[in-house]
């Protein structure tokens, strides 16, 4: 038995599959009513992962496989929140790096940061609301919701060109999803650091934002 499980591992190894299989044995569902110790078996797994510049990461409820060589953000407060759609854009968006789909990971960076957005809008108008698909229109609903409409009268040069770099940010990143998401007809050639780069952006502006609405809520 244990040389035909190797036998299959070794067929599955530098493959996409081999990581499926990875994070389905570490499913926390697996140990429920059991006296197995989910986080010993991660921490044993990661020993030998390490080798290889992986590791298990916990997204939500879930681990999934992390390249350490270029650590993805992980939006700590995006994370905490109960919402799927959330949670789900946010594993993705780590597990299409890993597998190569980095026109994927460029469309669920988007959909992430549009979720983030509606979420936003969503609690403070206490209804449901029409996405037309544009990020500009949606930021600009959220930067007054939370008082971060660039105010030269007011506000310190710092702040005014941080929240500029945000503004230029999320057009670059919408820009980048029409041109390499999966959405549509890749007009570019992506690449890894071109994903990454969506991805980061997209979780440091989540987390920002949600960081900001806890505080501005009271709740640091």
């Amino acid at each position: 038995m244990a040389l035909y499980t190797e036998n299959k591992i070794r067929e599955l190894n530098e493959t996409n599959k081999l990581s499926t299989l990875i994070e389905k044995s570490v499913d926390p569902r697996r140990f429920l009513d059991t006296e197995l110790d989910l986080n010993k078996a991660v921490n044993e797994i990661n020993k030998f992962l390490k080798f290889d510049s992986y590791q298990l990461t916990k997204f939500g409820e879930f681990f999934k496989i992390a390249d350490t060589k270029g650590i993805v953000v992980q939006p700590e407060t995006a994370n905490k929140i109960d919402h799927k759609f959330i949670k789900e854009q946010i594993a993705k968006c780590q597990t299409k790096i890993l597998q190569e789909d980095y026109n994927g990971a460029i469309t669920n960076s988007r959909s992430l940061i549009e979720a983030i957005f509606i979420e936003i809008i969503e609690q403070n108008e206490g209804k449901e609301i029409k996405n037309d698909g544009k990020i500009e229109n949606l930021w600009g609903k959220v930067k007054k919701i939370m008082k971060l409409t660039i105010d030269k009268e007011t506000m310190p040069d710092f702040v005014i060109q941080t929240l500029s770099g945000i503004d230029t940010a999320l057009k670059g990143l919408a820009g980048l999803s029409n041109n390499a998401g999966d959405r549509h007809a890749n007009k570019f050639k992506t690449k890894k650091h071109h994903a990454k780069l969506a991805v980061n952006l997209s979780m440091t502006i989540s987390d920002f934002l949600l960081d900001s609405q806890n505080y501005q809520n009271g709740s640091r």
